[in-house]
């Protein structure tokens, strides 16, 4: 009887060993699938919990939800600095990922990325990443999500031209991907806004274009296409082509007009409008021209625009019109959301009412 209930127990025992085990490798299998529930967690850890999630990796080195949780930890809590320890264990699970998990979608997340060079604190663990990510790329040179991913990365750290080659080849694998496309039209325009003169502009501005347009075409709904509309939009103009800028200009103030809940549509109305003002100008509209910039300061303000502050493109040409008090009005109504400017805002306002030309710099491209 006794051994009879030592085997029933032994067989209890792995029974649910091996339950465990599956629960768990279940879990990873649909971590990729829950990363906005995974964000969640990840961000709302404390110190303390984060501790014992490091523990438990430990423990379990192949939990790759434990992992991202604390990558997204990571990431949130970068602006005010990580610890000597916290950068190590990042870099840690940054390097898992790409080892383990390379064509994953988190593997292309924000979270895996690091600063660009000279303004990361761990310049180790990029040269480690830049090593690790072309060695899987060598593997599996057709792989066209861990070729987005390592473009991702290189993006993230300012290697433009790697980044694009990278890109190019995952577009070429897989021609109907949106993140693809966007990624590659979105490093193509930052060329085009960091050119060195004004035919390259227009030239890098073509190439952004087409391939924005590819992304529009790509895109699965409206969320997708609300991403790249701003930037397609001023590519478009830059690139001559009037009615795709206006179209789509058009298109974001719609969204805007009725916009679903929980959703912020700064970029929208601040893009739209900046565009729209720009092509009243062209076509001799001043009037228009100025309205459209007041209304594209008319905003609440979100992160990108918090930090970067206002594109100043259409004031400056109004400026060069003459027309100095729509361009006033401007700054006035950006002071409300553009909080940490360095005193830009005051400096080109006394600029202005001087009579002077600000030097706006690069808010002339954000």
């Amino acid at each position: 009887m006794t051994r009879k209930v030592l085997l029933s127990a032994l067989a209890l025992g792995i029974m649910l060993s091996a339950a465990v085990v599956g629960f768990f490798a279940f879990r990873d299998r649909l971590a990729d699938k829950a990363l906005p529930f995974l964000m969640a967690r990840g961000t709302a850890l404390s110190e303390q919990q984060a501790e014992r999630l490091e523990r438990d990796v430990e423990a379990a080195p192949h939990d790759f939800a434990d992992r991202i949780e604390l990558l997204y930890f990571y990431s949130f809590k970068h602006s005010s600095g990580l610890t000597p320890d916290e950068l190590a264990n990042r870099r840690k699970h940054i390097l898992w990922v790409i080892a383990n998990e390379a064509s994953s979608a988190f593997a292309g997340d924000p979270a895996m990325e690091f600063y660009p060079k000279g303004e990361e604190p761990d310049p180790e663990g990029i040269e480690q990443a830049q090593r690790l990510w072309l060695s899987q790329i060598g593997k599996k040179p057709a792989n066209s999500r861990i070729l987005y991913n390592a473009g991702e990365f290189f993006s993230s750290i300012h290697e433009y031209p790697q980044s694009e080659e990278l890109l190019e080849r995952a577009r070429t694998i897989d021609p109907s991907a949106y993140d693809i496309a966007s990624s590659l039209a979105t490093d193509y325009w930052h060329d085009a806004r960091y050119a060195a003169t004004s035919d390259q502009f227009r030239t890098l501005s073509v190439k952004a274009l087409g391939v924005f347009e590819q992304a529009i075409k790509n895109a699965h709904g409206k969320e997708e296409r609300r991403f790249v509309l701003p930037y397609a939009a001023q590519a478009a103009i830059e690139a001559g082509e009037t009615a795709k800028a206006t179209s789509w200009s058009r298109e974001m103030l719609t969204m805007a007009e009725a916009p679903e809940e929980g959703r912020d549509y700064s970029d929208e109305i601040h893009y739209g409008n900046i565009v729209l003002g720009r092509i009243a100008l062209q076509q001799g509209d001043v009037d228009g021209a100025a309205a459209h910039l007041v209304k594209a300061g008319g905003i609440s303000g979100n992160p990108h625009l918090d930090t970067f502050g206002p594109n100043m493109i259409l004031a400056k040409e109004l400026l060069e019109k003459g027309d100095n008090k729509p361009v006033l009005e401007y700054l006035e109504a950006c002071s409300k959301f553009w909080k940490s400017d360095d005193g830009k805002l005051a400096t080109w306002r006394s600029d202005i009412v001087a009579g002077k030309t600000p030097d706006f710099g690069p808010n002339l491209h954000y």
